[in-house]
């Protein structure tokens, strides 16, 4: 025979109205930390995704080369550049060419800053001139820096000037890489933007096809604009 109601004595909750309450606290709690852990992730990916780098960031195409063009500078070349944004910052400018779905070039542009000697090391260099303070003129790709050591010379990292360019030559690494340095003066290149705002350049160039070649860089260069 069921349990009824017996008089005076207090009414116990059914295990129902336990479990329901119980299952709404739960509900409850779950909700409030799903929320906070969105904010957070929210939060964390608002800071990772904005290395604004530039608010324009574009490219034109002209006859057989394109013009890439941003805030503070622009340049061509044959084939298009594509900023990494995921390597850039607001000071740092990482550029990707392919070939079809092979990464072969890569160039980095620092702005306002010197990069460490890792990434400034270089076996090679390309000598320009500072033309009207926003642009630069040309002369070729050197041979390898190594030839500027003397015979039994350790092979450190260190500062030369190669055909009447400072450089800091990397001389044992096997790549192509360049960095462009002023004549009768060193790779820190100092420009003006045409509102005569002063602003440096720090440019290097990486080519790791089968076959490099000095063209675009040489390409890259001589169009090199302040914006």
């Amino acid at each position: 025979m069921a349990r009824g109601y017996v008089y005076k004595r207090p009414v116990k909750r059914s295990h129902y109205s336990n479990f329901r309450r119980q299952l709404l606290i739960t509900v409850l709690f779950l909700a409030a930390f799903a929320a906070v852990g969105y904010f957070i992730y929210s939060g964390l990916r608002g800071n990772q995704g904005t290395p604004a780098v530039s608010k324009v960031e574009n490219s034109e195409i002209t006859g057989n080369k394109s013009t890439t063009i941003n805030d503070y500078f622009q340049f061509q070349d044959t084939g298009q550049w594509v900023l990494d944004k995921n390597n850039s910052t607001t000071t740092k400018f990482t550029y990707h060419k392919f070939r079809k779905s092979v990464l072969e070039h890569e160039m980095v542009i620092y702005m306002n800053q010197v990069p460490i000697p890792l990434y400034l090391a270089a076996p090679r260099v390309l000598p320009v001139r500072i033309v009207n303070n926003n642009s630069l003129q040309t002369t070729n790709v050197s041979s390898p820096c190594v030839s500027q050591y003397a015979k039994g010379e350790l092979h450190k990292v260190k500062e030369l000037q190669v055909n009447n360019a400072t450089m800091l030559c990397d001389p044992d690494s096997p790549q192509y890489f360049v960095v462009i340095s002023e004549i009768n003066g060193d790779y820190r290149l100092h420009l003006r933007r045409p509102n005569g705002t002063p602003v440096q350049f720090v440019i290097t160039y990486k080519d790791t096809g089968l076959s490099p070649q000095p063209n675009s860089i040489l390409n890259i260069a001589s169009s090199f604009q302040t914006r």
